[in-house]
């Protein structure tokens, strides 16, 4: 169908798309008069869920904050909610409310808060501006005031169940490492008095930085060392004969020192007399006889210094062995403690490991306390619902340009509906279709020729 055809059709029917048309306009504006107006209020809070990890010190992870936007918005459409909002405003006692319970559920009245508040659900209607991290909670109702206070009863009761969430998060960790870190403190108490029972019996000190039993081996050590030096030093003395006259420190010594220069002095005299005065001379008799009084003296002291010698030997050489049973001692008690030592490491091992569990169990429960805080973040409220001055529903413009539109599209379709029915012969093609036979000719024209005769009179 070309346009001209459909133009022509729709002048011809213009009867029956206007009547269309009028129907649907004005069953638009019945709907109008007969619907109730409905009024949305809304409320707005701000939502701040980049707040850095209270453990790691780390921001949200990629993906996070869509997470924690869709546990707030489920918390928002939650039964818990609606039914603290029922509660909060008394809904079980709404003569509507009590009315449409005993016509439909026909249930204990028990129930009845539960069935206001999936009515209150139906109509809420919970989401996140998009790009922004702002909660809006709109509610629907016939009455502007009645919408508004509805609204912000759902934010406040939102806001108070999200707050008792983190608050049930937190104790739920307290309640469960309450036990386990009472009895890792009861192991730990119990260690401890391990410690104290062994060192009380074994009368054995932690040590120290400075560890006095080796410290005193070690120096008993150091004397038997310097003490067995002495005496190889005084059996070499003893063992080399005239070594005593090195010692230059012992009297015995100095007076030998003394004897032998004597000595050498009239060693001296006597080769110089019997040079000079020969060795009968009286002077040379005298000096031969002070050098063997000298040479008797000498011997006389050597034997006194070596015979002392010998006692120092033996004075020493007890000394020695005292010492070495001393060290020997020392040693074999040190040998004895230490099993005792090592026990008391062990012991001590045990307390560091019971305190280092007890630490560890208090961070862990710590952490998941500051962990419970990241479920959900933290809540402002930017404004809460006012009375809406003008209905959201419904619109009487949009609902007669839509009445309109749907009517006029309806008038066209019964026009060419209505056309496809009863076919008018309004072209030659249409003659030539309703015949069923081929057109031999239009006639445009049926009026006589000018001067010609009228039809009747002509065959009179």
């Amino acid at each position: 169908m070309g346009l001209p055809l459909f133009l022509l059709v729709l002048r011809k029917r213009l009867r029956l798309a206007a009547a269309i048309l009028g129907c649907a306009l004005c069953g638009a504006a019945a709907a109008l008069l007969i619907t109730p107006a409905r009024y949305d209020a809304v409320a707005v809070a701000s939502i701040d869920p980049s707040s850095a990890d209270p453990v790691s010190g780390l921001g949200p992870a990629p993906g996070s904050v869509l997470i924690v936007q869709g546990n707030l918005a489920a918390l928002a459409r939650s039964n818990q909610v609606a039914l603290d909002v029922v509660r909060r405003l008394d809904f079980d006692r709404d003569p509507e409310i009590q009315r449409a319970y005993s016509g439909v559920w026909r249930q204990p009245a028990a129930d009845i808060r539960q069935f206001a508040a999936q009515r209150l659900l139906e109509r809420l209607e919970v989401r996140f501006l998009p790009g922004s991290n702002v909660l809006t909670i709109g509610f629907r109702a016939a009455m502007p005031e009645h919408a508004a206070t509805v609204a912000n009863a759902f934010m406040t009761a939102f806001i108070d169940a999200a707050v008792a969430l983190k608050g049930q998060s937190a104790q739920k960790a307290a309640d469960w490492f309450a036990p386990q870190i009472e009895k890792a403190a009861a192991r730990l108490a119990d260690s401890r008095g391990r410690l104290e029972s062994f060192q009380t019996e074994a009368r054995l000190l932690a040590p120290g930085a400075n560890d006095s039993e080796a410290d005193r081996l070690l120096s008993i050590g150091n004397a038997l060392s310097a003490a067995k030096t002495e005496l190889v030093a005084l059996q070499s003395q003893l063992a080399t004969p005239g070594a005593g006259a090195n010692d230059a420190q012992n009297p015995d010594v100095q007076t030998l020192v003394g004897l032998r220069a004597s000595l050498a002095s009239a060693e001296a005299d006597i080769a110089r007399l019997k040079a000079e005065a020969g060795a009968s001379h009286p002077k040379m008799i005298e000096k031969q006889a002070l050098r063997e009084s000298l040479r008797a003296q000498i011997a006389e002291q050597t034997d006194a210094y070596r015979a002392k010698l010998a006692e120092r030997v033996a004075a020493q050489m007890l000394r020695v062995a005292r010492m070495e049973k001393t060290y020997a001692d020392n040693l074999r008690d040190m040998v004895g403690v230490q099993a005792q030592r090592d026990r008391l490491a062990q012991l001590r091992a045990e307390i560091q490991f019971q305190q280092d569990e007890v630490d560890r169990l208090q961070r862990a429960a710590s952490q998941a306390r500051l962990q419970s805080q990241l479920s959900f973040s933290n809540i402002a409220v930017i404004d809460r619902a006012a009375p809406p001055a003008n209905p959201a529903a419904p619109k009487p413009l949009a609902a007669l340009a839509l009445a309109g539109g749907a009517g006029l599209g309806l008038a066209v379709l019964g026009a060419l509906i209505v056309e496809a029915l009863d076919r008018r012969i309004r072209r030659p093609e249409d003659l030539a279709e309703a015949a069923g036979a081929p057109l031999l000719g239009v006639a445009g024209d049926f009026s006589p020729p000018a001067g010609a005769p009228p039809f009747g009179s002509a065959r009179a």
